[in-house]
C-alpha cells in the first residue's frame, strides 16, 4: 500500500462580522476552494449555522463569519487563500490563523512551512512558531490579527495520534463495512449527543467524518497504512472539562503517541479551560508541556505523550 501524508495544514479565517450569502454556494465557488488545493468536494451537510464538506484530503466548513479549511496527503492548502479571499474581501479578514504539524515523508511535499509563511505574509502581516521539540511531533502556527480585535468565546480542541494499534488500523480498511457502520461501531456518534454526521470510506483505505450541530463541529480523519498510521480529531464545542471526549478518542484510535493542542481566545470564559487537560491522558505519560499567550487574544497548550510503561499506568 503506497504512503499517504496524514497530518494536515490548517487554515482559519475569521472575518469581522458576518457576511450575508457566503455559505452559499453560488456558481460552485466552494468547488473551486477545494480545487485549488488539490482537493475535491466529496459530500455536504448544512446546520442551521454552518456548512461541512468532506473533501477527498479531509475538510471545509463555512459559516456566515469564518472559514476552516484542513487538507492533507500532497495538497498545497494556501493555493486556495486568493479564492477565499477573492470571495470574502482581503479587507474584511480579521484574524487568520494557519497550523501545520511536523510531517512523515516531507520530501513528498511541493510546499513547506516556510514557503507558506512567506505567501502568507504576502497577504497579511504575522508572526510564526514552532510548538514541540525540533526533533520530534511538533506543531508550526502562523496568525495574523488586526490590533484591537476583541476575541468572543472560542476554543478549539485536537488530539493528533500517530502509530495506530493494528486492529485499530484495520478497521479503516476497504471492504470492513460502510463508513457508517464504522461510525457506529466505534462509537464516534456518541461523542456529542443530535450531531448530524457525514462520513466516508476511502478505497483502499482511509476514513473521513464530519459532525454538526448549530454552528458546533467534529472531524476525523483516519490514514491507517502501516507506514504512517495517523489521525486527527478536532472540535469547536466547549466543555468546561475535556476529559471526556479526549479519553473517548483515545480508546477508540489506541495511538502509541499523540500530540494535544488546545487553541482558545483569552475570554475569562475560556481561560480555566486550559487546566483541565492534563488529567485527560491517563494511560499515557506527557512528555512536552507548554503554554503560550498571544497578542492576537489567543492561547495555545500543547501536548506531547506516549503510552506509559505498564508500572506507571497501574500506578
Amino acid at each position: 500500500m503506497a504512503v499517504f501524508e496524514g497530518p494536515e495544514k490548517k487554515l482559519e479565517i475569521i472575518l469581522f462580522s458576518a457576511q450575508g450569502g457566503l455559505r452559499e454556494n453560488r456558481q460552485d465557488r466552494w468547488r473551486a476552494v477545494a480545487a485549488a488545493s488539490g482537493a475535491e468536494i466529496i459530500s455536504h451537510i448544512s446546520s442551521s449555522s454552518l456548512d461541512a464538506y468532506l473533501l477527498s484530503e479531509s475538510s471545509l466548513f463555512v459559516w456566515p463569519d469564518r472559514i476552516l479549511m484542513i487538507t492533507c496527503g500532497q495538497t498545497v492548502l494556501l493555493r486556495a487563500l486568493p479564492k477565499i479571499l477573492s470571495i470574502v474581501g482581503r479587507q474584511n479578514v480579521a484574524m487568520v490563523f494557519y497550523e501545520r504539524k511536523n510531517l512523515m515523508f516531507p520530501a513528498d511535499q511541493p510546499a513547506d512551512f516556510e514557503a507558506d509563511v512567506a505567501m502568507l505574509t504576502a497577504n497579511f502581516p504575522g508572526k510564526s512558531y514552532r510548538l514541540g521539540p525540533a526533533n520530534a511531533d511538533h506543531v508550526h502556527l502562523f496568525f495574523s490579527s488586526h490590533a484591537g480585535i476583541e476575541p468572543t468565546p472560542d476554543a478549539t480542541l485536537q488530539v493528533l495520534m500517530s502509530d495506530l494499534s493494528p486492529d485499530t488500523a484495520r478497521r479503516f480498511l476497504a471492504g470492513n463495512g460502510t463508513a457508517e457502520r464504522i461510525v457506529a461501531r466505534t462509537g464516534l456518534d456518541t461523542l456529542y449527543g443530535r450531531m448530524q454526521i457525514d462520513s466516508h470510506l476511502f478505497t483502499p483505505a482511509g476514513f473521513s467524518a464530519n459532525g454538526i450541530r448549530d454552528q458546533r463541529y467534529f472531524t476525523v480523519h483516519v490514514t491507517p497504512q502501516k507506514d504512517g498510521s495517523y489521525t486527527s480529531f478536532e472540535t469547536n464545542v466547549i466543555e468546561a472539562d475535556y476529559s471526556r471526549v479526549v479519553s473517548r478518542v483515545l480508546d477508540i484510535f489506541a495511538p502509541e503517541r499523540f500530540t494535544l493542542v488546545l487553541t482558545s481566545s483569552m475570554d475569562p470564559s475560556c481561560r480555566p479551560l486550559h487546566r483541565t487537560l492534563e488529567d485527560s491522558v491517563g494511560g499515557y505519560e506527557p512528555m512536552e508541556k507548554s503554554y503560550h499567550e498571544f497578542n492576537c487574544g489567543y492561547a495555545v497548550t500543547f501536548f506531547n505523550c506516549g503510552k506509559a510503561a505498564a508500572g506507571d499506568a497501574a500506578s
